[in-house]
């Protein structure tokens, strides 16, 4: 909505049917899938089509069904992902949603120079450390029960994000949370040494998620902020590339590879979590 100034809602693909209304023959969805067998998003697909809207899907396994039932589909193409945790299909999506909004406004080639210097930038953040500042850092959290991590406009969602590959792979309780939400009732979880991770891009949002990294510090929170700038507040700092718009591309990284290696310290298998398949088929 951003970049491409259109009118955007957005949900779960398990919740998108009760909230469909809204939808006309002139609506777009954008339906985005690894496996492109999910049964709620397909059921969302379906019931878009009820509508009459048009459906677009990013999908990384060719002839699946969701390519069948969508009127458009860009294949992502991020090869297999051969583990049930979905990661290099993540970022492929969130690459082509920015592509997409530049797209929309004439500025396809402003998209691709932005995500050509984004890989770029992320092989430079590999070559400067980031793997060991990681182990490192899993080491400190591994024995712990909670992390919250904070977020606010699109890297609220790399939040929930982070949190969800946390979770999945070491069975550490984590959330991630809208950071202006915090005073609302959840900063009461927070108390000394509370892992707080704070995802902090060099946007409009900037200084509202500082002034919340402070609130969990004041009530002992340990903040690791992951951000292209060190800051005050950060007890331990994840350096990311500024990269713009591309910043939640960069962000998530950090978190993915925490995951992994808290799978890996705890005696887990990051690839094969418990209770977990590689494609929701019932509802």
């Amino acid at each position: 909505s951003e970049i491409a100034k259109r009118h955007v809602n957005f949900t779960s693909g398990s919740e998108f049917q009760y909230f469909n209304d809204f939808l006309v023959p002139k609506s777009l969805l954008i339906a985005a899938s690894q496996s492109g067998e999910t049964m709620d998003t397909l059921e969302a697909v379906r019931s878009a089509k009820k509508k009459g809207a048009k459906v677009l899907s990013l999908v990384n396994v060719p002839a699946s069904t969701l390519t069948r039932l969508s009127d458009k589909t860009i294949l992502l193409r991020a090869g297999p992902e051969r583990a049930v945790l979905s990661t290099k299909a993540y970022i492929a999506k969130l690459s082509f949603f920015l592509l997409f909004a530049y797209a929309m406004v004439g500025k396809f080639n402003l998209g691709i120079k932005v995500l050509k210097e984004t890989s770029k930038q992320m092989t430079k953040m590999f070559k400067e450390g980031l793997q060991g500042k990681i182990k490192k850092l899993s080491r400190k959290l591994c024995k712990g029960e909670h992390i919250y991590i904070i977020g606010r406009g699109v890297n609220y969602a790399t939040a929930l994000e982070g949190a969800l590959k946390i979770k999945e792979a070491s069975y550490i309780h984590a959330e991630g949370f809208a950071a202006g939400e915090l005073k609302h009732g959840v900063i009461a979880l927070v108390e000394k040494g509370t892992p707080c991770i704070c995802v902090v891009a060099s946007d409009r949002a900037k200084e509202s998620v500082l002034s919340n990294a402070m609130e969990l510090k004041s009530r002992g929170g340990f903040i690791i902020g992951i951000s292209p700038t060190k800051e005050s507040v950060f007890d331990i700092w994840i350096k990311v590339p500024d990269v713009g718009a591309a910043s939640p591309i960069v962000s998530v990284v950090p978190m993915q590879l925490l995951a992994y290696h808290l799978s890996l310290i705890k005696g887990y298998n990051p690839d094969r979590p418990r209770n977990l398949a590689k494609s929701v088929t019932v509802k």
